[in-house]
């Protein structure tokens, strides 16, 4: 009888160090996983943030519309061909969009300012009518003009990135792409408290390596799907006629918002009364194309 009771107790003490033990040796494995004391490892590479559903890309994907009788014919084949191959790049390409989805509302863009007359005066218009635009606004112009910045996003237009510097991005090195893209977010960020997280490349110039740099760093690349052509005219009849004219469903129109573009300006009305007249909502991008305009974690 005594043998067994101190049997037990034998076994007991065995159970109960293998209990200690075993805790132990759990917490110490923790400790090893970033537990307790120790400092999570800290990922200092952004996580890429991609549209939920882009399914439509594929099934919806416009013809590049404009023309213009002012351009000569080199320029024009230069001009399709770039189309063309940027419709069968952007199939590829999750996050570079020519046009919106199948429904019918449209945007309107305007790139290259700000400026000190011509950006104010197409903000007025656009509230007018109380419609929403898409400025992409060169980082450059941005710091000689934040209170126009700053106009365009209290007005609640978005205020978008179209680099630092008005060049083509795909003739640079991936360190000068990302500097062009950030530089420019910093800029409009000190304006307005948050960066884009959308890009229009200048001259639509976008290749793989352009397209990688942006998607690294939350940017989605949106191009157009009909150019207004007003940098190539000063024709208001031009402006208005590729527009309304050639108009679709989920149409990205590219127009421009500089001192340059006075008669975008002129245009803009009667090209946003007959949109509307023909039933086109038209919305800002975040709207159109269901993707963040402004990087997450910002000041509001």
């Amino acid at each position: 009888m005594v043998q067994k009771v101190i049997l037990f107790f034998i076994i007991c003490s065995v159970c109960l160090l293998s209990s200690c033990v075993s805790k132990e040796m759990k917490e110490v494995g923790g400790m090893a996983h970033g537990n307790h004391d120790l400092k999570p490892k800290v990922n200092t590479v952004p996580e890429a943030r991609f549209p939920l559903d882009t399914s439509w890309k594929t099934e919806y994907l416009l013809e590049i519309k404009g023309e213009s009788p002012f351009l000569e014919k080199r320029t024009v084949v230069s001009m399709q061909k770039w189309r063309d191959e940027i419709i069968e790049f952007s199939k590829t390409q999750e996050t570079v969009f020519i046009n919106g989805p199948n429904k019918k509302q449209v945007a309107l863009t305007f790139d290259d300012g700000p400026d000190s007359t011509v950006t104010s005066a197409v903000i007025g218009v656009l509230d007018q009518y109380g419609v929403k635009g898409n400025f992409f606004f060169l980082g450059s112009e941005a710091q000689r003009h934040p209170m126009v910045v700053k106009e365009a996003y209290e007005k609640g237009h978005l205020v978008l990135s179209h680099s630092y510097h008005h060049v083509q991005l795909d003739k640079l090195g991936e360190a000068e792409i990302r500097n062009e893209i950030k530089q420019a977010g910093a800029v409009i960020e000190a304006i307005i408290g948050k960066e884009p997280a959308l890009v229009r490349t200048p001259y639509g110039s976008t290749n793989e390596l352009v397209a990688d740099v942006a998607k690294e760093n939350n940017y989605s690349i949106i191009l157009w799907s009909i150019d207004s052509l007003d940098w190539a005219q000063k024709n208001t009849d031009v402006i208005y006629s590729n527009v309304v004219k050639n108009i679709r469903n989920g149409d990205i129109i590219l127009m421009h918002a500089d001192s340059d573009e006075y008669d975008t300006y002129e245009a803009l009305p009667s090209i946003i009364e007959e949109l509307q007249g023909l039933g086109y909502e038209i919305v800002d991008l975040e709207t159109l194309l269901g993707v963040p305009a402004y990087q997450e974690n910002q000041k509001s």
